[in-house]
């Protein structure tokens, strides 16, 4: 099988069952405040891979799962994903996101906190309608270590001894963990084995540290216009990722002017400064560093996919972890 574009063959395949996802995620964002919706659909609707849930429909899909339990679930994992990102914003001070305006940067940062407070609780909501302790202890333990994913970064800001252990440590706190979840869900509602439930969850762990280990090496050597996104703003932010861990440790000169960025106001951070670290960086192979980390991490997503009839779903999520490891933004 050809997949030239593994990611939109993905969504062509669950075109059905996503259609079925985006009008679950759009009556459940009715709410009498207006604003609820205003800033849930602003967020869903900016232009996000919608990979978490993919992830799920994918492996239900994988597993022959015929029933609709998959359809309300992720969507709990999106709105869980969503309320994390408003609060991100707000964290980090964001003023755009994927190209456009954040919803802070439209409606504050009070009413950002707040929305993504409300799709945190209706997810849970959600999760006691669809009556599976199992389900709602696993989204609790995740929302639970999306929070301390987060306190632990900003605990690490500035950290200059930050080492490789301790990045991937984030990584799999704030963000691998939710792609562990929603491939977790797909093979719970298909009543698969606890083994191969572990397993899947395993590889959505492991395709989420790839994703944002690719993210974090993006960062050094992507300009704007290629990656939708602001570039170079991890170290303003305070972000030590593993491209610049790696960099550092070959670089006395610029521990130094990392440590100088540490100790004044962010602002003071000027193009001048950031293009020398990105170039740093480059120099010294601190992105293709992390760039071989992610692929270390998609070869053992692709290793923990079980034997099924269905190879081509099999093959595709083979892709999609070469995909995490490999994209350009």
């Amino acid at each position: 099988m050809n997949f030239d574009n593994p990611l939109q063959y993905a969504v062509d395949l669950c075109a059905d069952d996503m259609q079925r996802v985006n009008a679950c995620i759009h009556e459940n964002l009715q709410s009498d405040i207006a604003m609820i919706p205003a800033i849930g659909h602003y967020i869903i609707n900016s232009g996000g891979k919608r990979l978490r849930p993919l992830l799920c429909l994918l492996i239900a899909k994988m597993f022959n799962y015929q029933d609709s339990r998959h359809i309300p679930l992720s969507v709990v994992v999106e709105f869980i994903h969503t309320a994390s990102l408003l609060h991100d914003d707000v964290v980090d001070s964001s003023d755009f996101r994927r190209g456009n305006p954040s919803a802070n940067g439209v409606w504050g940062n009070q009413a950002s906190v707040l929305v993504g407070d409300y799709l945190f609780s209706r997810s849970f909501q959600m999760l006691v309608q669809d009556n599976d302790m199992g389900m709602l202890k696993l989204m609790s333990d995740v929302t639970n270590a999306l929070a301390e994913g987060e306190v632990l970064q900003l605990s690490r800001t500035f950290h200059l001894e930050m080492t490789e252990a301790e990045c991937l440590e984030v990584i799999e706190r704030k963000t691998a963990v939710l792609f562990a979840a929603a491939a977790e869900v797909g093979a719970h509602v298909a009543g698969q084995s606890a083994q191969v439930i572990k397993d899947m969850a395993e590889y959505g762990m492991c395709l989420g540290v790839a994703f944002q280990l690719m993210d974090d090496a993006l960062d050094y050597i992507s300009d704007e216009s290629e990656a939708g996104k602001p570039v170079g703003h991890d170290l303003e932010e305070g972000k030590i990722t593993l491209p610049l861990i790696h960099a550092m440790q070959k670089d006395e000169e610029l521990c130094q002017l990392v440590q100088v960025i540490s100790e004044r106001d962010a602002a003071v951070y000027q193009n001048g400064d950031r293009e020398w670290v990105r170039d740093r960086v480059q120099l010294h192979g601190g992105a293709v560093y992390a760039m071989q980390r992610a692929k270390d991490y998609a070869e053992r997503a692709k290793a923990l996919l079980p034997d099924v009839q269905n190879t081509e779903i099999k093959e595709l999520l083979c892709e999609l972890a070469n995909f995490s490891a490999l994209r350009n933004h």
